[in-house]
């Protein structure tokens, strides 16, 4: 098997090069390495999955259609290989859980609403691609809940991956200037606008902060230099709605782990040390100005960026009077804009084609009432589903991820209320893969009847 494979990889870039294509062939070559690790090594696979995200650009191919390249290519290897796997072994069976039949009303109020779409095959592509990313983060963590649980083998790839990209844009902002224009392209050519970067952080920050506190020693120290560098990438990206959602969300994490820790001193601590951190790094870089400024500016109602949120919910009203019940379907928001754009708020931005800056009033307007109480009814489940295992289990590593989790997706439900970023692989990723691992807790903690779900030796307990 060796040589067949080393002889496929040698005919693959013989192949690009004969053919004067020899990216081509270097990445048909890549694709069967990441193939065989997808079948041999899942998580693994799931872990380069994630590292290459971020760097995925969208790419035009044949036929109009665009892709994410390398992450979309890498998750539909990643899921052949997994199914493969699956049906070698003859165990395709997926467990119950609280959280199957409200995504399943999802994602037949999604295809309903596609199909009924002035843009059927737009939403129809659109419905697979998620579909696919539902597969890959939902389902994978839920069917490996042990491999969810192991924060060890993963959470310091994706703490410390966060933690570079936060350095990443903290340097080119202040390389360039702080200025929103700076900010806006603060991880380009990554990420293409600044929203989308922050979202990212910010759903990594609960539970880069949550190690700290929990964590001693070496480890300690790393997860508090990553817990900066998450931090100020958020703040220098200038992207007022992750501030809101982290303030909101921290402070209510934190009360949560000093109820369960019975210690309220460590975190005050933690955040008192990362803040006077924080502000040293602003107040020497004199850009601490700057950002109290933009900060005011979430009230402003001149803000251009305000004016134009305000013009796209009102268009988004207008769909969801006109077709209530499933909206105008999936992804048909920026084609069906035009239609609905009322006169009365005209910015520069008013006849860009994008979203209606809003997860709510994309829910309403493309899905109609009946996804928005889809949706709803998933996300409550899975809230439910999350705070039970943080209650209830016995197993601490449970209780920490599960905290981490939620707190990592309610940065994105506040932030959503004023974004569009779900259709974007570097946001959709973590947040499939953070339902997911809800699942796989809550599927552990059920079937256990919320006695440990993973033996912890009392050694064990205290680096947890």
């Amino acid at each position: 098997m060796i040589v067949v494979f080393v002889l496929a990889e040698v005919l693959l870039l013989a192949g690009g090069f004969a053919l004067d294509q020899p990216l081509f062939g270097a990445a048909l070559a890549g694709a069967l390495v990441f193939l065989i690790i997808a079948y041999r090594h899942s998580a693994a696979a799931w872990l380069l999955v994630w590292l290459a995200s971020p760097f995925s650009v969208e790419t035009r191919i044949p036929g109009g259609h665009a892709l994410y390249l390398p992450a979309e290519p890498m998750i539909a290897l990643a899921l052949l290989a997994w199914g493969c796997r699956a049906l070698e072994s003859g165990s395709i069976r997926i467990p119950r859980s609280g959280l199957h039949v409200p995504l399943a009303a999802l994602a037949a109020a999604a295809l309903l609403s596609a199909l009924f779409s002035p843009f059927a095959s737009l939403g129809i592509k659109a419905w697979v691609a998620a579909a696919g990313y539902v597969a890959f983060g939902y389902l994978y963590w839920f069917l490996n809940p042990r491999e969810a649980a192991d924060l060890k083998r993963w959470a310091p790839w994706v703490v410390g991956f966060s933690a570079l990209w936060g350095l990443y844009g903290t340097v080119r902002v202040l390389a360039e200037g702080v200025s929103l224009r700076h900010a806006y392209g603060a991880a380009r050519p990554f990420f293409t606008e600044h929203g989308a970067y922050g979202a990212y952080l910010a759903m990594t920050l609960p539970l880069a902060l949550l190690l700290t506190v929990e964590r001693r020693g070496r480890a300690q120290a790393l997860y508090a230099a990553a817990s900066l560098a998450i931090t100020l990438g958020i703040l220098f990206s200038l992207t007022r709605a992750a501030w809101v959602s982290l303030a909101l969300v921290l402070p209510l994490t934190a009360v949560l782990w000093a109820w369960w820790r019975r210690r309220a001193l460590k975190p005050l601590a933690v955040v008192a040390a990362l803040g006077a951190t924080v502000f040293i790094v602003l107040w020497g870089s004199g850009s601490g100005e700057r950002l109290s400024r933009h900060a005011e500016s979430i009230i402003h109602a001149g803000d251009v960026s305000n004016l134009e949120r305000v013009n796209r919910w009102m268009a988004a009203t207008e769909m969801v009077r006109d077709r209530p019940v499933l909206g105008v379907g999936l992804a048909a928001y920026p084609g069906m804009y035009p239609v609905y754009r009322r006169k009365l708020v005209l910015t520069e931005l008013a006849y860009q084609h994008m979203g209606p800056h809003s997860e709510l009033f994309r829910l309403l307007s493309e899905m109609g009432i009946v996804g928005f109480l889809a949706a709803a009814w998933f996300l409550g489940a899975a809230a439910i589903l999350g705070f039970r295992v943080f209650r209830r289990s016995a197993d601490p590593r449970a209780r920490l991820l599960s905290l981490a989790l939620l707190a990592g997706l309610g940065t994105y439900v506040v932030h959503a209320l004023f974004r569009t970023y779900l259709d974007l692989e570097k946001v959709a990723i973590p947040f499939w893969a953070s339902l997911g691992m809800i699942a796989a807790m809550g599927r552990e903690f059920q079937e256990a009847g919320a006695r440990p779900s993973i033996r912890v030796s009392p050694g064990e307990t205290s680096a947890v």
